[in-house]
């Protein structure tokens, strides 16, 4: 039996065949024949899930690995086939030609999703051939493939690194649909792009957007800001593009960079408030917030970067970055970067990337994970290569208004980070640094597992240490472990100096603070 004999029409038929039998009605005999016969002969298919996702398949001929019931309000509030990394549906159609289809989208913000569907023998992708790949769509959309008589045995993978949910899947026989080019994707506006238009911003941002698009011309330029909010809405990737520039402001409190971008675009790499592009040199903030001002509460979550540093040589004095999940991006292999007197706002991740980075006397603010205050933050997620020292803070203060805290937690590569002479202030409210998910480090890495974690001389605001004499974490990812006792000896500790981590860049880091503050 194909499956073009489909479920949707059994509600109908059991109806007919309860009136049957208590009513023996000869119309809705006639009626039952006739649904009959137009099953046998339907060639068309649907599973919607636009309603409620299943918790197990009820269908048969399709499969599926996992499936998504996001309530409204929740990300995108879609529901249906759960594509991520190794999602995957797969279904069986009638020897026949027509039309498939795709009613998908992303699971939350607006990064592009799109579909590859292969013609198979299993329901495993390995020896499967690709029919087509669908158009790029950033909201809920349908998209139709043409497939022939022949191409009967159904595949469907995301193509992107989105996850992604199907919602609909239709095939329909002797319809085919016009081949349509793709169109491009509504994009953010960035600092170049056509839609941004100075003349529709405050006359601080058109000041300070100027200032920096002259000082990308030729580098070597210093900009100083007057205490003020240099709001730039919906702007991001507002770009600093040449060497030797700095920004100067008049007080951390009393200037404010932000944006404001819509939370559907939420991203690692398309909303950040400010970018130190890749490669750029020498690049001075101080006395400044930067602030990405993102909703992150409305879903619980939304990666908003306020400072994507792809720089190297880079120095923050006296900065305080505000944002949630991503707030410092470091992502520049082996790019050496200097942090003192900072502050840095967040909840998960939010100081994430590779590099070498050393933070002195800085305060990690820990935000709350969610709006009803559950949950737990992530200092860190370290991505740093197999030659990055990682990152190093020393003397910085922890609060935070989330109950549970974790250090960090393993993102790629070669993780590495280590906290000396750390300071929990309780003033924000009390949190632990355990739960059944973290050891003082978060025990699951994402993709890989620590090179190493460290600690050193963790003390409470009266100088009592409060970090334990051993911590012997055992690490967890895909099945492999690690153990490592996090706790480092003085002498461990005494390794971890500036010079260690920004090597001969060190000292003219420090000269660059002296500089600028004379």
């Amino acid at each position: 039996m194909f499956l073009h004999k489909i479920f949707v029409y059994v509600d109908f038929f059991s109806y007919l065949c309860t009136r049957i039998l208590e009513m023996k009605h000869r119309i809705a005999i006639l009626l039952a024949i006739l649904c009959v016969v137009c099953m046998a002969n339907a060639e068309h298919l649907s599973w919607d899930y636009s309603h409620a996702a299943p918790e197990m398949n009820p269908d048969r001929g399709l499969s599926f690995s996992g499936i998504v019931n996001d309530p409204e309000g929740e990300k995108n509030g879609l529901k249906g086939i759960k594509l991520n990394s190794s999602g995957w549906c797969s279904f069986e159609k009638a020897p026949v030609a027509g039309v498939l289809k795709l009613t998908f989208g992303p699971r939350s913000g607006m990064n592009p999703a799109s579909l590859q569907v292969f013609l198979c023998s299993s329901n495993e992708p390995q020896g499967a051939s690709l029919i087509a790949t669908t158009c790029e769509v950033n909201s809920l959309r349908t998209l139709q493939i043409n497939l022939t008589a022949e191409q009967n045995n159904i595949y469907i993978t995301r193509l992107r690194n989105t996850e992604t949910v199907l919602q609909k899947i239709e095939f329909e026989e002797g319809v085919f649909a016009p081949v349509v080019p793709c169109e491009p994707l509504a994009e953010a506006i960035s600092m170049y792009s056509a839609d941004m238009r100075l003349d529709t911003m405050p006359k601080e941002t058109v000041f300070f957007l100027s200032e920096l698009m002259e000082a990308n011309k030729t580098g070597n330029k210093t900009i100083y800001l007057p205490n003020g909010v240099y709001d730039m809405g919906a702007l991001v990737l507002t770009a600093i593009e040449a060497n030797d520039i700095s920004i100067i402001g008049e007080s951390m409190d009393g200037v404010i960079i932000r944006n404001v971008p819509d939370y559907r675009y939420e991203s690692i790499d398309k909303t950040a408030t400010m970018r130190i592009c890749p490669g750029v040199e020498r690049t001075y903030l101080q006395n400044l917030t930067i602030q990405n001002g993102l909703d992150y509460y409305k879903n619980d979550n939304g990666r908003a970067v306020a400072l994507w540093d792809q720089g190297t040589k880079t120095v923050c004095q006296n900065v305080r970055l505000l944002s949630y999940q991503d707030t410092y991006y470091s992502d520049m292999a082996g790019g050496v970067k200097y942090f003192e007197d900072c502050e840095i706002h967040g909840t998960v991740d939010f100081i994430c990337g590779n590099g070498n980075v050393y933070f002195k006397n800085c305060l990690l603010y820990c935000e709350k994970r969610s709006k009803d205050g559950h949950g737990t933050d992530a200092l860190t997620a370290s991505s740093a290569t197999k030659s990055d020292r990682g990152y190093v803070f020393e003397g910085c203060t922890v609060k935070s208004e989330c109950p549970a805290v974790s250090l960090g937690r393993s993102w790629k590569r070669n993780p590495k980070c280590v906290f000396l002479n750390t300071v929990l202030d309780y003033s924000a409210g009390y949190f632990e640094l355990e739960n059944k998910d973290i050891q003082r480090w978060t025990k699951q890495g994402m993709s890989v597992l620590p090179e190493y974690f460290g600690e050193y001389n963790t003390t409470d605001t009266k100088g009592r240490v409060v970090s334990p004499k051993a911590n012997e974490v055992i690490f967890t990812h895909n099945g492999a472990t690690k153990m490592l006792n996090t706790i480092l000896s003085g002498k461990e500790a005494e390794c971890y100096t500036m010079e260690y981590v920004l090597g001969e860049w060190a000292e003219e880091a420090k000269k660059s603070i002296k500089n600028h503050n004379q």
